[in-house]
């Protein structure tokens, strides 16, 4: 059995070895097999040649690896009997020129390219000269690419997923929408960055970028920013949800805030910075590794943050490893630490020390809220100052203070986590109690200092956004009521105006009425055909007459009652105004 076991191995080489499509003069240089996987390869040793090997027959080969060679040139004609290739590795070749009609066989094959050149080489045109329909990673170290539009090249390879663009002089991240994964490594992306893509996978490692703010990034998983200049880092923790892993190694970040970062890391790297001070009042639940290697800490604080962990590397620190710092020691999964077991020693009295610490839910005259006490002793003056922090609001308080009153926001029936926070020489020492409210001591006649009254600080602020909305609101509504006022005083004032038009005017408006319809007025004629009589009837009927027969005579309206309370001289007196109009006519 184990004779043709033999047999059929040796039998399988020497097929191989028959089947290998290199003509005599490269066998001695490169071999042809098959992966356990059933794909098939042709592999050429490092440095061993100048130029693509010659291929005696085409043959369906998966993969043409001649990385690390001297091969300087790609013609027209590389890969013109090896035309069903999948994938081609020139890399750390340092190509100087490529035809650009190296691919013009391969359109319907190519799956994977990677290339080296030597820097000079500024030109895609042999990647867009004809179509690349399967063409799903492209990797292309020490171009010059800085004049190019890779969006614009990139455009028509719609397999395209993952791009490798690295030493290339890009100055800005390109936005190619079918790409998941892309590296940017070792490029010139200089001073402050504010990212926002739609890539899974990002490497911006080995820039210039000063500053970075993860802005709206749905997609990304995984980030590196190392070897940069960061000296800020800041997320929107909402519009970075899925990010898993984060490298900020040998960066100058002096500090960092866990509270900025999802839920969802799980590995974070801040080796080789400057860190003296990790800040968190609370931090990635899924976070599973932590490494803290050469930086500037002196301490930790205790926190269920390092429970979780799995890995925890605090290596190459300034730790000061005294009684503080034992917690560590008792970690279900030890850290790598300088410390060891016999230095946790402290001397108790040169450390300032919560002696009471008492919190109360009280009642006073104004609101309800929590009194906070406590009395510390610090004999040696290696107290710098305290901080107090509530529900993730954080409050620096004097070294003499010795109570706070938190008001105006205190709900009923809630728990309140409360801590004092000793900064001093030598650690950071951390003193915690809870509350809940529920029934407050009614304390009407304790005073308070102006700095020991205490707003929640979010709180204050949404009255005054809601005060600013109020205010708006309000304007608007009086800037309409002051409009409608002014159109119904504009519609009485031309209604008033249409009332008190004389009646005569009235009438003389609507002539297709006859005249004596006009109430409250008698018409009087002068004419040579009238008499003076001042008879109603008659006048009413020399009316008509007189209307048909002259339509140019005079007429003038007078109240029946003005004319009636005429006195004796007013009526001569009109009497001879009339017969003056009988001689002018």
């Amino acid at each position: 059995m184990l004779l043709l076991f033999f047999f059929i191995f040796f039998h399988f080489l020497l097929n191989q070895i028959d089947s290998c499509p290199l003509t005599d003069a490269y066998l001695s240089r490169c071999h042809c097999g098959i992966l356990t996987n059933g794909e098939s390869y042709i592999k050429c040793d490092e440095k061993s040649l100048n130029e693509i090997p010659k291929f005696k027959r085409s043959f369906p080969y998966d993969e043409l690896i001649l990385s690390n060679n001297n091969i300087k040139l790609l013609t027209s004609s590389s890969f013109d009997n090896i035309k069903t290739i999948k994938r081609i590795n020139l890399y750390g070749n340092f190509l100087s020129y490529i035809d650009e009609d190296l691919l013009r066989l391969l359109g319907n094959y190519l799956e994977e390219l990677i290339l080296t050149g030597d820097n000079e080489i500024n030109s895609l045109e042999f990647l867009t000269r004809y179509p690349l329909k399967k063409l799903r990673i492209l990797k292309l170290n020490q171009f010059n690419l800085q004049n190019i539009n890779l969006e614009k090249i990139f455009s028509n390879m719609t397999k395209l997923e993952q791009i490798s663009l690295q030493t290339c002089q890009i100055q800005q991240i390109p936005q190619l929408n079918q790409v998941q994964i892309l590296n940017l490594e070792n490029n010139f992306l200089t001073n402050s960055l504010f990212l926002s893509t739609i890539y899974s996978s990002l490497n911006l490692a080995n820039n210039q970028i000063t500053s970075i703010i993860l802005q709206n990034n749905p997609n990304l998983i995984s980030l590196n920013l190392s070897k940069n200049f960061l000296q800020e880092f800041y997320s929107l923790t909402i519009s970075n949800k899925n990010l898993q892993t984060l490298d900020l190694s040998f960066n100058q970040l002096s500090s960092i805030d866990l509270t900025i970062l999802n839920d969802n890391l799980t590995y974070l790297n801040l080796s080789s910075n400057q860190i003296q001070q990790l800040k968190f009042l609370s931090y990635p639940k899924s976070l599973l590794s932590l490494d803290l290697n050469s930086n500037q800490l002196k301490t930790l604080e205790n926190n269920s943050l390092y429970e979780q962990l799995n890995y925890l590397n605090l290596d190459s620190n300034p730790l000061e490893c005294n009684c503080h710092l034992k917690w560590l020691t008792n970690l279900t999964r030890k850290p790598l630490w300088p410390c060891t077991s016999s230095n946790f020693q402290c001397q108790s009295m040169l450390i300032p020390r919560i002696i009471t610490f008492n919190i109360t839910y009280i009642k006073t005259s104004i609101d309800n809220g929590l009194l906070i006490e406590w009395t510390l002793i610090d004999n040696y003056h290696t107290l710098f100052y305290v901080e107090l922090s509530i529900d993730h609001m954080l409050e620096k308080l004097s070294i003499n203070q010795t109570r706070v009153y938190i008001t105006n926001n205190i709900q009923f029936n809630q728990y309140y986590y409360i801590c004092l926070i000793l900064i001093h020489k030598y650690s950071r020492d951390k003193y915690c109690r809870d509350i809940q409210t529920i029934h407050p001591i009614i304390m009407n006649n304790i005073k308070f200092n102006d700095n020991e009254i205490i707003f929640k600080k979010t709180q204050t602020d949404n009255h005054i956004y809601l005060l600013l909305i109020g205010i708006c609101i309000g304007g608007l509504l009086t800037f309409i009521l002051l409009l409608t006022c002014c159109y119904l005083f504009y519609q009485i004032r031309i209604y008033r105006n249409s009332n008190s038009q004389p009646v005569y005017e009235k009438c003389s408006q609507h002539l297709h009425y006859p005249i004596y319809h006009c109430p409250h007025h008698q018409i009087i004629y002068n004419s040579e055909n009238l008499s003076n009589s001042t008879d109603s009837t008659h006048m009413d009927n020399a009316t008509l007459s007189t209307t048909k027969n002259n339509s140019k005579h005079i007429y003038q309206t007078i109240d029946n009652q003005d004319y009636h309370s005429l006195r004796k001289q007013h009526y001569q007196v009109f009497e001879l105004w009339n017969e003056s109009l009988k001689h002018k006519r």
